[in-house]
């Protein structure tokens, strides 16, 4: 959520809770005339938009016919030599969570760039990658793919043929996992014309996309695909974004996609509020045509820990959630009979942020600690949640993890790092 420029969303967003029509809970303000007119207008035109047919683009024939990488050696010693292929098994509780290739949990912790058509390309380099795993410990490092916005992958591909192609041999070279990151974001409907049918070209981005990801990569151990970033409202008042009508039937066509190529790699499927509600999932999960359930895939959880807490007002206000998002995620309600989210759902939090869900303001390193405990297998499920951190950049304000021109990320300067920056990184080395 930090780096996304909806800053005049937050206010509103602060008395919505998760329902199941992911639309917002209604005002008790008595509007009249007018006011009330614009007001049910705007409603309106958020239904009617919400369930708008998907009109699909076509998939380039060099996608579709792109020679696949061999397998690659990865350096001994290193993550995925000795965790090989992630795949989705219970825990020994029986809960489903991610784990390795002989199906023992384990917990993958790392970064996220910011959006690469801004300055977050700069810091994906060869060099940088090998400092992650080496000086930060990374185990998994996240590459996230705007689409729509100014220079993003719509308009540069550059992106797919130059730069993710270079990440994904740097990552194998250096033995750590890489997300690849779809980032829908604005619109914020994954189903939307900038994704499926493309205006400048007609092209099916997100289905291309995978065709060729899934192609390509399907040798490689190492890769991770979420399938859309933070599906949401648009910034223009609505409409919401339905998990059922929706965000479902997207990813299960992208499963379909990635499956025909890559029968087990593990692919996140985002889910509603930004992905903040995984729980709207719950009793209708992602399945193929025959109604089987699709293997191997988990679920997004994103939080701002001084936004998604146990709801208290945080020091910026407007810029909290009430939602008690500790006891629902972790904890449940047994007096309801309610089981927490991580026992029910395998869960990759592939975004957080140690701030407000704008990330410009408001360290809190305290409410930081909970998450982590949380993912740390803190949780009714003891499942160990999987994390990147927002972000491997001096953008998007308090929560990136470099001050601008203040030395060198390697070998590190200490003062390269922000408040946040040092936190994160002592959390790598499983530090507090």
């Amino acid at each position: 959520m930090a780096k996304k420029l909806f800053f005049g969303m937050l206010l509103s967003m602060a008395l919505l809770g998760c329902t199941n029509s992911n639309k917002p809970v209604e005002g008790k303000n008595d509007n009249t005339g007018a006011e009330a007119n614009a007001e049910a207008a705007a409603a309106a035109k958020a239904d009617s938009a919400m369930n708008y047919v998907v009109k699909k683009g076509y998939i380039d024939s060099l996608s579709s016919n792109v020679e696949a990488l061999p397998a690659y050696d990865y350096p001994a010693g290193s993550p995925v030599a000795k965790w090989g292929k992630l795949k989705v098994a219970p825990n020994a509780k029986g809960v489903r969570c991610m784990c390795d290739s002989k199906g023992n949990p384990i917990q993958l912790k790392g970064m996220s760039t910011h959006g690469l058509q801004w300055a977050g390309v700069a810091n994906v380099t060869a060099r940088n990658i090998k400092a992650l795993r080496n000086e930060w410990n990374c185990s998994v490092f996240r590459y996230a793919l705007y689409v729509d916005e100014e220079g993003g992958y719509a308009y540069n591909p550059q992106f797919r043929n130059e730069i993710l192609e270079k990440v994904v041999k740097w990552t194998a070279e250096n033995g750590i996992y890489l997300l690849i990151d779809w980032h829908v974001h604005k619109p914020g409907n994954p189903n939307a014309p900038q994704y499926r049918c493309h205006p400048t070209n007609g092209r099916d981005l997100a289905g291309d996309f995978f065709t060729y990801c899934s192609r390509r990569y399907a040798n490689m151990k190492h890769i991770i695909y979420e399938v859309c970033n933070e599906p949401n409202w648009h910034y223009e008042g609505g409409p919401g974004v339905d998990w059922t009508t929706q965000i479902k039937p997207y990813c299960e066509e992208m499963l379909e996609i990635i499956r025909a190529n890559d029968k087990d790699v593990i692919v996140v499927c985002g889910t509603p509020w930004w992905s903040s509600c995984p729980e709207l999932v719950l009793g209708n999960e992602v399945a193929d045509k025959n109604g089987n359930l699709y293997e191997n895939v988990m679920y997004t959880f994103h939080f701002y820990s001084a936004t998604h807490n146990d709801g208290r007002l945080a020091d910026q206000p407007g810029n909290h959630r009430p939602d008690d998002f500790y006891k629902k995620m972790a904890k449940g309600d047994p007096k309801k009979g309610e089981k927490s989210v991580l026992e029910l759902l395998p869960i990759f939090v592939t975004e957080w942020g140690t701030t407000e869900a704008s990330g410009w303001h408001e360290f809190r390193p305290d409410l930081t600690d909970i998450w982590m405990d949380i993912m740390d297998g803190g949780n009714t499920g003891e499942q160990l949640v999987s994390w990147c951190n927002w972000s491997f950049s001096a953008e998007g304000g308090v929560c990136g993890a470099l001050n601008w021109n203040t030395g060198k990320i390697s070998p590190m300067d200490p003062e390269i790092l922000t408040e946040s920056g040092k936190y994160v990184f002592k959390r790598l080395h499983g530090k507090k």
